[in-house]
């Protein structure tokens, strides 16, 4: 629990001023009594705190520095003077509430926190003859054996010159895509473009993905280098033994959108670019592209995964400055909060779900609060503190599958099918599983 001075707001919710403003009389003064000197960085903070100083030994340079200290010292020092430990998790609800109650007025009153500056001059680095080349060579990953990559490849150059050009001079018009479903581990309509497109899609995404990349917070893990779900799931485990470590009992709030892709409310979205893209002939590609009105993204595309980080990232964003949540994890519409009370989870999930339906018209098709003791299922594994294994259903799945290509003898895909599932299964405690389906 960190010891922080209350907002001015708290005295305006609390049902006895009176009470209350004593109450922060002597949390200010425990504050100042306890901690390091503003003035000297080394000694700063709660680890240099003084328990030894009385309120008459003390001066308005000595007060607690979030620098140098963690919630496990400030604890202690709650702790060291008796009855105020018990308020503590009054004040910490309350200034909760504070912060939950000015989000809500500030989204209200148009209030916005803006994304620093804005990028001009971004179309000639998006139609450069070495950019589309670049575009080519990854949309031609995986796909050099396909029709359309082939008849793309017979003049290359001269394919590259035209996409270029009908680009430049805004005549490019995306064609027709062609669909098809799968249907694990849910049934999901998926779209494919042209091959052209993705090359098209690919020369923007070279450009306006590290520019968004930047703005995303580190809680935010899917399609970003040096990220994924291997990174999410460590780093949620890290939070949960932060909070034992502490010395409480870590609890989860674990959400998931409904139809999250097909929710996606696309004028919010183009609000999301044009803070940081001001660039007219870029939105204009962008915009022919993901189209400025209506309602839902297809999934498939490579601007479809930009454009649904980039709207996921407001809540990443409001969590983060408004309610002040530091640990929790997004993979694009799937969330995970830790925190060390049940209750206070409880109120976030309320504000989460109000903000993401009024903001984004975004609703909960799942959510849970629960202890951490009982496993967090997230990105593919269920994680505690002290250890992490796979989910059941993917476990199933796998087994579903080795038997069908060994009873099928479809050798080549079922040695590609294990070497995915086998370096997904090695980030997990599973020695004993993987000897047991005889695939190590």
């Amino acid at each position: 629990m960190k010891a922080t001075a209350l907002p001015h707001r708290f005295y305006q919710l609390a049902p006895c001023k009176g009470l209350i403003a004593s109450v922060v009389k002597r949390f200010n003064r425990v504050n100042q009594d306890t901690s390091g000197n503003r003035n000297n960085t080394s000694d700063s903070g709660s680890r240099c705190a003084n328990f030894n100083n009385t309120p008459w030994n003390s001066n308005w340079n000595i007060s607690l520095r979030a620098a140098g200290g963690n919630c496990q010292t400030a604890m202690v020092q709650a702790a060291h003077y008796g009855p105020l430990v018990s308020l503590v998790y009054l004040l910490r609800q309350i200034h909760l509430e504070v912060r939950i109650t000015a989000s809500s007025e500030n989204q209200k009153s148009g209030r916005r926190l803006f994304m620093g500056k804005k990028h001009k001059n971004l179309f000639q680095q998006i139609i450069a003859p070495a950019n589309l080349y670049s575009a080519y060579r990854k949309a031609a990953k995986g796909k050099r054996h396909t029709r359309s990559h082939r008849q793309f490849a017979k003049d290359l150059e001269g394919n590259l010159q035209r996409l270029g050009h009908q680009i430049a001079t805004g005549k490019y018009q995306p064609g027709e895509p062609r669909t098809f479903w799968v249907y694990e581990p849910k049934p999901r309509e998926i779209t494919a473009m042209p091959f052209p497109d993705r090359v098209a899609q690919h020369a923007l995404c070279n450009v306006i993905d590290p520019i968004f990349d930047r703005v995303f917070l580190p809680q935010s893990y899917a399609c970003r280098k040096g990220k994924g779900t291997h990174a999410a799931a460590r780093d949620v485990q890290a939070q949960l033994r932060r909070v034992v470590e502490a010395g409480s009992k870590p609890w989860v709030l674990k959400t998931d959108f409904s139809k999250y892709f097909y929710s996606i409310q696309r004028d919010v979205l183009h609000q999301e670019f044009n803070r940081k893209i001001q660039c007219k002939p870029t939105l204009q590609l962008l915009e022919t592209m993901v189209p400025p009105s209506g309602t839902g993204l297809p999934i498939g595309n490579l601007t479809s995964q930009l454009s649904a980080n980039l709207y996921g990232h407001v809540v990443d964003r409001w969590l983060a400055h408004n309610i002040g949540s530091p640990w929790f994890a997004r993979y694009m519409d799937d969330i995970v909060i830790v925190g060390e009370c049940q209750h206070e989870l409880a109120e976030i999930r309320d504000a989460l779900e109000s903000f993401a339906a009024r903001k984004l018209g975004l609703r909960f098709s799942h959510w849970s609060i629960q202890p951490a003791a009982r496993g967090v299922n997230f990105v593919g594994y269920r994680i505690w503190p002290s250890h992490k294994l796979l989910r059941r259903d993917s476990v199933t799945r796998a087994k579903r599958k080795i038997k069908h290509y060994v009873a099928h003898q479809q050798t080549s895909r079922l040695h590609r099918f294990l070497a995915s599932w086998r370096g997904h299964a090695q980030w997990a405690d599973s020695h004993n599983l993987i000897r047991s389906l005889g695939v190590a």
